[in-house]
């Protein structure tokens, strides 16, 4: 077996501004980003083939000003993702959402 859950802790928003790639490819179901409220921006390949994800909440990302490339690309199983908090955002780079077969809302 894989990663069932990840929840980020808590970072001090003072050395963190970008979100790291180390979840890519991983065997996630669930993810808490709450711990990553602070951060402004997303590299690329963030949550990319997360094959396992089926809904991600990103309504904590209120600062997020910047997505990198292939910002939850290959996710076939992803159905859902709330980008309502995504007010900010004025930079979204290619592959956004890319091959993510099941997204319905």
């Amino acid at each position: 077996g894989g990663i069932c859950n990840i929840c980020f802790a808590n970072p001090n928003p003072s050395t963190i501004s970008t979100a790291p790639d180390f979840l890519r490819g991983s065997n996630i179901t669930n993810i808490d980003l709450l711990g990553l409220r602070y951060i402004t921006s997303v590299d690329d390949g963030f949550l990319s083939r997360c094959c396992s994800l089926g809904m991600v909440d990103l309504t904590c990302l209120q600062n997020i000003s910047s997505i990198g490339r292939h910002f939850l690309s290959e996710c076939p199983s992803i159905e859902t993702v709330d980008f309502s908090s995504f007010e900010n955002v004025t930079l979204i780079n290619d592959y956004f959402l890319f091959e993510c077969y099941s997204l319905k809302s």
